[in-house]
């Protein structure tokens, strides 16, 4: 039996802007990534974000929850994302070999945006917070 896998998104928040991260496939997301076993799914935010574009926050807020599911490499994949959001000061990021790019994009920019597919249900999200 397949078992979802259970990772984290971070919006961050300068202002009116967001920063996005582009994947070597050139599909953009969230900072974030999977769960370690015992792991608080907060604490793995926080993680997870310094590791992809060394930005350190102290709280996060929950905003959802996302879920899909798909074929990687052959074999049907689900993958779980709980969402949070924090609120940052200065753009300055640094991002880790796992990412192409990043950059920090307005609101009204991420309905154009290649957004993977648990980010994409994010949108809307944040229409409503």
């Amino acid at each position: 039996m397949l078992k979802p896998e259970l990772n984290v998104y971070l919006v961050l928040l300068n202002n009116s802007e967001i920063l996005l991260l582009k994947r070597h496939n050139d599909i953009w997301e969230f900072p974030g990534g999977g769960v370690e076993y015992g792991e608080h799914p907060e604490v793995s935010t926080k993680r997870e974000c310094v590791e992809e574009c060394g930005i350190k926050v102290d709280s996060v807020e929950l905003i959802g929850v996302t879920s899909a599911t798909y074929k990687k490499e052959g074999k049907e994949k689900q993958s779980i994302y709980i969402v949070y959001k924090s609120n940052v000061t200065g753009k300055e990021f640094k991002i880790s070999g796992e990412h192409a790019d990043a950059k920090w994009v307005a609101f009204s920019e991420l309905k154009n945006m290649s957004l993977g597919l648990n980010a994409r249900p994010i949108v809307e999200m944040l229409n409503f917070k």
